[in-house]
């Protein structure tokens, strides 16, 4: 019962906020503290939810509602706490942080924000513990609608509207991929609860229908390639809060709907479901990675990446779902927990990056990188907690980031096990090249975001007459910054929790090597391999390497130190004169133009000379394969098909009485055989 009240308590202060924030209308000041204030303690009762779980028992309820067939169950096992979890920690972040952040919209619609905000909260944690198919698809369209209305928070903005509508498009075709997954499963089950629904002894041809279906509508919502074309628009879009919680937890929904469908609902499968997952996720994630790079808003950038991170969790997945087919359970355990460890990872430091965006747009009031510089005299707070995620998404070590895909490498390393003969290695050998590329890549972008953002010269006077922003904004990104170091230098625990969780889907024993019980080393073993990685020692080595590098730094003198401005020939230099984010980018521009596309056009001021010009605009523009190649001529198809229909409905009764006649005598000779 202790379970029961606790949930009822986080969904009821979810509720409550929503129900009695409009009569706060008028004081906009206790509105944004009550609506944040509850939204952070309703995240707080979300993790205490989570915690009772992994402590005691997976848990479940039923509410009978008097509808046909119709039953709000919950089902809390440890999979649903482990993402219970993750929502939970980033929604009290976002929502202490939003506090101060919401400011800036008082007087713009605030309360309808607020309110949306509130349930967009309610519905992920209802999506990932309500075990009813009818009860997860309303509350799935929930998660969808709230968060549209809140992409087009700025609907005076034509972009903003765009985009979120262009969500919503997208979403909804995949939620009809989800619709019929489920119906397939219910035709086979003859049950819509959660815990009835197998395929697992299905025809060959339902399980990959099912398959297809629940990719396809799990991956337009996590922004898999190339069903990924909504995501870079809407995230900027979203006020930037939201757009922490859009990146950080809602696309792990998605992660999380596979996770009940293919360890789950349809068990193990054959082989090219998992090759099909990898196919996908590398390209995830080198498109995604590419095409950050080429960004200069910082939310689109920080999108893109949202893109390349969902890649790598699925290379993960993919991974798993080989070996599991294969005959491997040690090792599938292996790669799943490198998924979910980086769906972990992934919403902390991204909602970090996020949060740190947003410090710096609430003050300087641009998203442009090019116009920034100079922040890190000016912000040095944030600047110390956005390099902190910058570190974490490259996968450097200390943090976390380089424990979730030290251990995806681990599993590409030894898929030759499962994938036989040359071929084999050969493709394992290039899903850990391109890996490897993406996370050189990544490491090249947050260079130049944080470099272009925080080093340098202001490249503007706003931007110089910035400051720092309030406590209540840098405390939530402290936590987060702690929090993506001790899962970096302590994982030991996660991956205990991991196998626990793991452990649901597979035989009994089936996991029992995944992880060292040593505090100081994670690592796993089956009768084919092993590999282990302390993270304790590696750390000892660095501190190593940094006191030789100080020792031998004292023992040549300390140098006289003289402040002054940089060396450039006599010159003092000046803001002009800076790094551009366009020519950092340009060396990979250029070498992977066969797929950027990139285009390049000049706009002139001119005087009354010839020979001299005012001023050069250089403007670069990015080609979207998949957007150019697939969505254009699909929409100019649609457009063509409706003018066409357009034609044929001329508003005549008899014309379509004539209409329904032909058909009825189609349908007749049809079905006589005639």
């Amino acid at each position: 019962m202790e379970f029961i009240y606790s949930y009822l308590f986080m969904i009821g202060v979810f509720v409550a906020g929503i129900i009695f924030l409009p009569l706060l209308h008028h004081n906009v000041k206790s509105a944004n503290y009550f609506a944040h204030g509850l939204a952070a303690m309703g995240s707080l009762a979300a993790v205490y939810c989570a915690i009772f779980v992994f402590v005691t028992a997976p848990q479940a309820f039923s509410i009978p509602l008097n509808l046909h067939m119709v039953v709000v169950s919950v089902r809390v096992d440890n999979l649903a706490a482990y993402f219970l979890a993750i929502i939970g920690l980033v929604g009290t972040a976002v929502s202490i942080y939003a506090m101060a952040y919401g400011r800036e919209y008082f007087g713009r619609r605030f309360n309808t924000m607020a309110g949306l905000y509130l349930a967009f909260l309610l519905s992920m944690v209802l999506v990932v513990t309500v075990s009813h198919v009818v009860i997860f698809i309303i509350v799935w369209e929930l998660m969808t609608i709230t968060s549209f209305l809140l992409v087009g928070q700025e609907h005076d903005r034509p972009t903003s509207m765009k985009a979120a509508y262009l969500y919503l498009v997208m979403t909804h075709v995949g939620t009809a991929f989800i619709i019929i997954a489920f119906l397939l499963l219910w035709k086979t089950c003859g049950s819509m609860e959660f815990a009835a629904l197998t395929a697992a002894h299905a025809e060959a041809w339902v399980r990959n229908t099912i398959f297809i279906c629940s990719l396809i509508g799990f991956g337009m919502k996590a922004g898999i390639v190339p069903l990924h074309i909504w995501l870079p628009e809407a995230h900027p879009a979203a006020p930037t809060h939201v757009s922490a919680l859009m990146s950080g937890v809602m696309i792990k929904t998605a992660i999380y709907g596979m996770c009940r469908f293919y360890l789950e609902f349809l068990g193990v499968g054959p082989a090219w479901w998992g090759g099909v997952i990898l196919l996908l996720a590398i390209i995830s994630a080198v498109l995604g990675v590419l095409y950050a790079l080429m960004e200069h808003d910082i939310k689109s950038l920080l999108a893109y990446h949202s893109v390349e991170n969902i890649g790598i969790i699925l290379l993960g997945v993919g991974a798993g779902m080989i070996f599991a087919s294969e005959g491997f359970p040690a090792l599938a355990g292996l790669a799943w927990a490198a998924a979910l460890y980086h769906v972990l990872n992934h919403a902390l430091f991204k909602s970090l990056l996020f949060l740190g965006a947003g410090a710096v747009i609430s003050t300087t009031h641009t998203r442009d990188i090019e116009h920034l510089g100079g922040l890190i005299k000016i912000m040095p707070y944030t600047a110390v907690f956005f390099l902190a995620g910058s570190a974490a998404i490259s996968a450097l070590p200390p943090f976390n980031g380089f424990v979730s895909e030290w251990l995806t490498f681990q599993s590409l390393f030894i898929l030759p096990i499962a994938l036989t003969g040359i071929a084999g290695k050969v493709v394992a050998a290039v899903l850990v090249s391109l890996l490897g590329l993406t996370g050189a890549l990544a490491a090249a972008c947050f260079v130049k975001a944080f470099g272009m953002i925080f080093l340098a010269k202001p490249r503007s006077a706003k931007v110089a007459a910035a400051g720092e922003v309030s406590g209540l904004m840098l405390v939530p990104m402290g936590f987060l910054a702690v929090l993506c170091l001790i899962l970096g230098v302590f994982p030991v625990g996660m991956m205990g929790l991991l196998q626990r969780t793991l452990a649901d889907f597979f035989a009994p024993g089936a996991l029992g090597g995944l992880v060292n019980t040593e505090w100081y080393m994670i690592g796993f073993h089956s009768n084919s391999t092993s590999g282990g990685l302390s993270m304790p020692t590696l750390i000892l080595f660095l501190a190593a390497g940094l006191m030789i590098a100080a020792v031998v730094y004292r023992a040549g003198g300390r140098p006289s130190v003289v402040h002054g401005e940089t060396w450039t020939c006599g010159i003092i230099p000046a803001s002009k004169m800076e790094y551009t984010s366009t020519g950092f980018s340009g060396p990979i521009r250029r070498a992977f133009g066969s797929i950027l596309r990139p285009h390049t056009g000049m706009v002139f001021d001119n005087n009354d000379s010839p020979y001299f010009r005012i001023r050069v605009i250089v403007q670069m523009r990015i080609t979207n394969v998949f957007t150019e190649m697939v969505y254009h001529p699909l929409n100019r198809y649609v457009v063509k098909l409706s003018r066409f229909m357009k034609r044929i409905q001329t508003g005549s009764v008899q014309l379509y009485i004539g209409y329904i006649t032909v058909v009825t005598i189609i349908v007749l000779i049809w079905s006589t055989r005639w």
